[in-house]
C-alpha cells in the first residue's frame, strides 16, 4: 500500500507545521504591510513636516527612510529566528511522523528530503 499526498496531509504533525509557518508568514508579512503602509502615509500627507523637522539636524524624512531599512532587517531577523525557534520543532515533528507512519520507504526519503530532512 503507498501513502497518498492527502493522507500524509492529514498527519496531525504537518497540520501543525503548516498552521505555524501560516502564523508566522501571515504576522511578519502584516507587520512588513503596516510598516510599508506607514511609510506611504506619512510622505502622502506631511510632506512639509517631513522636509522641515530636522531632529539631530538631519531631516526627518531621512530618519522615516532609514526606519523603513532598519524594519526591514528586523523583520529579516525575526523571520530566521522564527523559522528556527517556533517552525523547526514542528519541522522535526513532521519528519519524525513520516518516518515513523511510512509504507513505502522511497516516497518517505524523498518526501523528508523535501521538507529538509531531520536537523541536528
Amino acid at each position: 500500500m503507498t501513502t497518498t499526498w492527502s493522507e500524509v496531509l492529514r498527519l496531525p504533525e504537518l497540520v501543525e507545521l503548516r498552521r505555524r509557518r501560516r502564523v508566522l508568514t501571515a504576522t511578519l508579512g502584516a507587520v512588513a504591510a503596516l510598516l510599508f503602509a506607514g511609510f506611504l502615509v506619512g510622505f502622502a500627507a506631511f510632506p512639509e513636516e517631513l522636509g522641515e523637522t530636522r531632529p539631530f539636524d538631519v531631516p526627518l524624512s531621512l530618519w522615516i527612510v532609514f526606519s523603513q531599512f532598519a524594519g526591514t532587517w528586523v523583520l529579516v531577523w525575526a523571520y530566521f529566528r522564527f523559522s528556527r525557534t517556533y517552525v523547526g520543532p514542528a519541522v522535526d515533528a513532521a519528519v519524525d511522523a513520516l518516518t515513523d507512519h511510512r509504507t513505502d520507504s522511497t516516497r518517505i526519503t524523498a518526501l523528508t528530503s523535501e521538507l529538509g530532512g531531520p536537523r541536528s
